[in-house]
């Protein structure tokens, strides 16, 4: 404080400090030679690190009065220039530099001032006194101690990551005027200090990501490619995996099976590894090789590559033989070598929905159901675009078709269905408009609201033929069914579908049947066997895409270990859904599967636990529910039978030790990871690959989920971000969501957008104007349901959520 008596000229101004409420800061940041504890990194510096040009245009950044260092320096005014003077040796630092100088000066040359200038009484929560809930996925230690050091800065990140911000948000004055409403007025509010941000918590999170992926056997990958409306092409690639199966000490010390689970307690743990630009590169199998070879470089994912998922376009073919004969064969990853090879497995939405675009083709060449398919769009189309038709709907509380993709052709069935359920109310309300007050509405939709009774009963028929499609659509987008189990099920439960068709086409009655029933091929009375012929007829054309993209599902024995190993179904399960004579044959292709993977384990094993002999040990409609035996003889049942004739060498000890486990109770994927948690340490080997399986994914709806919220940032009106900065804060909000910094999930996507029915400023009789624009067509926006919307929080809180122990990840 002498030290600036000691200046004749210039005058000195000693300035009181802007905050008096000294003890409400924390201590200053230690040296990286002397580390600083949780509870003192609970308040950082100010968010910048870096030298910023003065520019005379701009507002001074008040670095100095926001610096946590601030109590141990004096700040001064010397020709209107700010100068920060240290109150111990008197040495000066300018405005225009760092505060990592004061840190770093205060922390070299006075430690012992730091220390006794340790705030007391502090009223801040620091992470280690909050309280704790086990979290199975845990944070790396560099992003625990940076969330500590500025919670703010996480709290701004957070803000930009969910709503896609562009990034000079933060120099809006309403954004700086919030800013200075905070204590330690420590929000983000430079460009470049943002930048420098979102890269630092981008490569911790990641790093973050890496620790727990350590943790895991064999992941499986999802991708798929998009092009947005401006032709840009987009690659996803996403990863899913069992968490903590190679973590002995999180097993034995969590005694609960939600350690193999999700943040959330879910049997779902699915991340965004890299969301990339590609530009206008040409989608070849050669090129997605590259880019794909790259991206598991950059993960530490070629030895843990197991199964691939991905729809059913020839590059995906290509590139899966490039990767697996041009790159692993060569190199023999431990993935590669236990599952015999990296698996493809096609997507079953995409193959679901290629089946079902075959059908409304054939319907097409009907002028009936071409006719009556038109007019079901253009009402949707309308009642989506038409602001006065949308507002009298809603005000009579009548749902409204559903504008879908013409891409997607699945969802012609939903818009047909919604249009059959809501029918008389249509009808109803549109005799109730006033021809006088409503011309506007009357002329728009007359032409397409009528139909023929005749038409109403073929698009009924039609509608509960093709029902198991819509259902099936629906059960994968639904974690608890996106899962490998579930292949087999699917494969004969339509190869069942489509024989039945075949006998009510040749006008053979089909009988009502206890569980899943098809007695709806045999339609009303009222229909003659010619006109449903023609709905028939388009379901047995649609047979050829089920055989050339499922039957990949009879010769991967990977699906049926999958069955197998769910305890709540096993080899019964098999024997319920096909012959006798098939199911000896597929037991022993598992088994000459399982004979090579165990052998596989044997060798890799790394603990004494896997190497030493293991003694014997004392809803909506489920997919494996399908039985073909509604009522089988128990004598018939030779499955114990066939596999104890295949398992009578010592190399399959363990696999037949399972086998005489009994089928539990449930069906449901927890209560399925929970028995292999409690049976852990009798299968070691087998509980590794149940659990790989569990969480190998047999749609890509994750990857598509992606692409629709994509969809909704880049449009051409709204294009406020580069490409670039698009991949990297969609995986910010992906990161940030699954290791639960966005309590209770984000809320649904659909707030992206602005085309909004219910907020509208124009007289409700006024039309919006059709653009191509108004609606996003390319991926479907509605069949995602919305989630529980969260409630504020702060950012405190958003770091104990996300937490997992005391102690992070190192």
């Amino acid at each position: 404080m002498s030290g600036a008596n000691t200046h004749a000229t210039p005058i000195v101004i000693q300035q009181d400090m802007p905050f008096t409420k000294t003890s409400s800061l924390s201590a200053p940041i230690s040296s990286r030679s002397c580390p600083a504890t949780p509870a003192e990194m609970i308040r950082s510096t100010p968010n910048t690190t870096l030298k910023v040009k003065k520019s005379p245009k701009k507002s001074p950044s008040r670095w100095m009065e926001r610096s946590s260092f601030k109590i141990h320096f004096t700040l001064l005014n010397l020709n209107n220039k700010k100068r920060a003077k240290c109150i111990y040796c008197g040495k000066t630092f300018r405005e225009g530099e760092s505060t990592g100088n004061l840190s770093k000066h205060i922390t070299a040359v006075h430690p012992s001032a730091l220390k006794s200038k340790k705030p007391k009484g502090s009223n801040l929560k620091t992470l280690d006194m909050l309280p704790r809930r086990s979290k199975s996925l845990r944070l790396s230690e560099s992003l625990v101690q940076e969330c500590q050091k500025n919670p703010q800065a996480l709290q701004t990140l957070l803000l930009i990551s969910e709503g896609f911000l562009p990034f000079n948000f933060v120099r809006l004055l309403s954004w700086r005027l919030i800013n200075q409403t905070n204590p330690a007025n420590a929000f983000i509010q430079s460009r470049t200090t943002l930048s420098t941000k979102i890269n630092l918590f981008k490569r911790y999170l990641n790093e973050t990501l890496h620790c727990n992926l350590k943790d895991t056997t064999m992941v499986n990958i999802q991708l798929d490619i998009w092009t947005s409306p401006s032709n840009i092409s987009f690659l996803a690639v996403m990863v899913s995996f069992a968490p903590n199966i190679l973590n002995m000490e999180s097993l034995e010390l969590a005694n609960d099976a939600k350690i193999l689970l999700n943040n959330r307690g879910e049997s779902r743990n699915c991340h965004l590894l890299e969301f990339i630009s590609l530009g206008h590169k040409r989608h070849t199998g050669l090129n997605i090789y590259k880019v794909f070879k790259e991206i598991l470089d950059r993960h530490n994912l070629v030895d843990k590559l197991g199964t691939i998922t991905m729809d059913n376009a020839t590059n995906n073919e290509s590139f899966h033989k490039s990767l697996v004969y041009d790159y692993l064969n060569k190199i023999k990853p431990s993935g590669h070598q236990m599952l015999g090879k990296v698996r493809f497995i096609r997507c079953a939405n995409h193959v679901l929905n290629l089946i079902f675009g075959r059908i409304i083709k054939s319907l097409s060449e009907d002028l009936l159901f071409a006719d009556a398919f038109s007019k079901v769009t253009k009402l949707a189309k309308i009642m989506r675009r038409s602001t006065a038709v949308n507002a009298s709907l809603k005000e009579h509380g009548i749902p409204l078709i559903p504008y879908e993709s013409q891409t997607r052709w699945i969802y012609s069935w939903r818009q047909v269905t919604v249009f059959l359920q809501n029918y008389d109310a249509y009808s109803e309300w549109f005799k109730a408009l006033d021809t006088k007050s409503h011309t506007h509405i009357i002329n728009r939709v007359q032409s397409d609201i009528r139909f023929e009774e005749k038409t109403i009963q073929m698009l009924t028929y039609f509608v509960k033929c093709c029902d198991i499609f819509g259902k099936l659509n629906f059960h994968f987008q639904n974690d608890e069914f996106n899962n490998l189990p579930q292949g087999v099920p699917l494969y004969y439960l339509l190869g069942h579908y489509y024989k039945l068709c075949l006998r009510a086409f040749a006008g053979n009655h089909i009988p009502k049947t206890p569980g899943m029933d098809f007695s709806y091929f045999n339609g009303p009375e009222s229909l003659s066997l010619d006109d449903k012929r023609i709905v028939l007829q388009a379901i047995k054309d649609s047979c050829r895409c089920y055989e050339d993209y499922l039957s990949d599902i009879q010769v991967n024995p990977l699906f049926y270990v999958a069955v197998i190993l769910d305890p709540t179904a096993k080899q019964d399960k098999l024997y319920e859904i096909m012959e006798d004579e098939e199911f000896t044959v597929r037991i022993s292709e598992v088994n000459s599967f399982m004979r090579n993977y165990l052998k596989v384990q044997r060798f890799s094993c790394a603990t004494e636990q896997e190497r030493r002999k293991i003694p014997e040990a004392c809803s909506d409609e489920n997919l494996l529910s399908f039985n073909i035996r509604v009522a089988p003889d128990p004598s018939r049942h030779t499955g114990s039978a066939a596999m104890e004739a295949e398992c009578n060498d010592g190399s399959l000890e363990e696999w037949v030790r399972y086998q005489r486990e009994p089928v539990i109770a449930g069906n449901s994927r927890q209560e399925a990871i929970k028995w292999w948690y409690d049976h852990r340490h009798t299968y070691p080997m087998l509980f590794k690959l149940a659990m790989s399986l569990f969480y190998t994914k047999f749609t890509s709806c994750d990857v598509e989920r992606c692409f629709s919220l994509a969809g909704r940032v880049v449009r051409k009106d709204r294009a406020r971000l580069s490409h670039n900065n698009i991949g990297t804060l969609m995986i910010l909000r992906d990161r940030f969501s699954n290791f639960g910094f966005y309590n209770g999930g984000l809320v649904s996507d659909a707030i992206l957008d602005d085309d909004d029915f219910d907020i509208n400023l124009d007289d409700s009789d006024h039309e919006r104007e059709d653009s191509d624009d108004a609606i996003f067509e390319e991926w479907p926006q509605e069949s995602w349901s919305p989630e529980t919307p969260t409630a504020p929080r702060t950012p405190e809180d958003s770091l104990r959520q996300a937490t997992d122990s005391p102690t992070p990840v190192g």
